[in-house]
């Protein structure tokens, strides 16, 4: 699971493109339509929420072939192919599904994936010489990661421990655990425990597993189902490479199958039964109320803790619907042919022990409130002030 922080390492970059290099055109434009006819068939072919964009946002994104084909031919340069793509992408509306469309990204992705050997195309000439002409990022992605933060709500009352990614601003999840442990022995006594993960777009499950087993001395069990399109050369590979214990999709459980999307039986040729063990190893556990605050931009690795604190009812779960996404297999990466660009999408559909697709239907809050914006000033961010209400203080 360590190698999830592509998930919040991307997903933050996204947000902070710059500019460097300016693209030349070098290919032509039937190049660019052949690249285009790839990326569209490997979409039709092993995406997994092709239904669920059209119900959940009202895009049938294969119907949009010939628009997003004038589209390509308009492009002028390299970067701007690149960049009309990823629009292209952009609307199947899943934020683990993109263009890898500037020369950091590129070195980001090589840096965590290359050690794995799942991908042949790092080294690829005709790849490296794409992004060396490509524009570069102003900052690193790992330079956006904020620090946890640790403090009392209410003194002596209720604790507060904000976690702005799943992943450590100083690089070692050990040191956030060790200061996060230190705390939690302070306030063992507390009345309430607030989690913060409004505005954390993922990163790696190892973050969460070691927070809750520092709080517990409970054993969770938790159970689920990944579902995938194998048909695809793509996708078939990738789960060979992942060492997947597929299923066929017809031995879904029947009360599985009635309550997941209808499509399941149709498009997705197997499944893998998904079991987590979250081992407790609190020496003093925390007896009081948790409470976790959620938001809209809660996705992937956080998405998962999520969707553990309400399986699990390990917290009281307070904010808006989340975004989605937990509990996946990274992303696939493929090469486009001509222009050596890296296409990252969404692997897996993964749908809950009940048969619930999380990308379709997010964790919904016990507490649903209108503004989830954090506020240093506590009782003016509603969020804080649901838990300070249900704490009577």
């Amino acid at each position: 699971m360590k190698h999830r922080i592509l998930m919040i390492v991307l997903l933050i970059s996204l947000f902070t493109v710059g500019c460097s290099n300016t693209s030349t055109n070098t290919l032509s434009e039937e190049e660019k339509l052949a690249d285009f006819e790839q990326l569209y068939n490997e979409v039709k072919e092993g995406y997994p929420f092709l239904e669920v964009n059209k119900r959940l946002n009202n895009v049938d994104w294969l119907s949009k072939k010939e628009a997003f084909k004038k589209k390509i031919i308009n492009t002028s340069s390299d970067q701007e192919f690149a960049d009309e793509l990823n629009n292209v992408m952009g609307e199947l509306n899943n934020n683990h599904t993109s263009i890898i469309d500037n020369k950091d990204q590129f070195n980001e992705i090589k840096e965590i994936y290359e050690k794995f050997g799942w991908y042949d195309f790092f080294d690829d000439l005709n790849v490296n010489n794409m992004y060396d002409s490509l524009k570069s990022e102003k900052n690193s992605a790992g330079d956006n990661f904020q620090d946890i933060q640790l403090k009392d709500l209410v003194k002596n009352k209720i604790g507060y421990i904000s976690i702005p990614q799943m992943n450590s601003a100083n690089g070692s999840i050990d040191d956030d655990m060790k200061r996060i442990e230190s705390y939690l022995n302070k306030i063992n006594d507390y009345k309430s425990l607030v989690i913060d993960i409004r505005g954390n777009y993922g990163g790696t499950d190892e973050y969460w597993i070691e927070l809750v087993s520092l709080l517990s001395d409970k054993d969770y069990k938790c159970g689920g189902y990944k579902l995938f399109r194998n048909n695809s050369n793509i996708i078939n590979n990738y789960t060979k490479l992942r060492k997947a214990k597929l299923n066929d999709i017809n031995k879904l459980p029947d009360d599985v199958v009635n309550n997941a999307p209808k499509e399941i039986k149709s498009m997705f040729t197997n499944f893998e039964y998904n079991e987590l063990v979250v081992k407790g190893k609190s020496k003093k556990p925390f007896k009081g109320n948790i409470y976790l605050l959620v938001d809209k931009h809660v996705f992937s690795g956080a998405e998962s803790f999520s969707i553990f604190c309400k399986e699990q009812n390990f917290a009281t779960i307070i904010g808006s619907k989340t975004g989605g996404d937990g509990y996946i297999y990274d992303p696939v990466l493929f090469k486009l042919n001509n222009s050596g660009l890296i296409v990252r999408m969404s692997s897996t559909m993964y749908l809950t022990e009940s048969g619930i697709c999380d990308e379709e239907d997010k964790v919904t809050p016990h507490i649903e409130v209108k503004d989830t914006s954090k506020n240093n000033v506590s009782d003016q961010d509603e969020c804080i002030r649901e838990v300070l209400k249900l704490e009577n203080k």
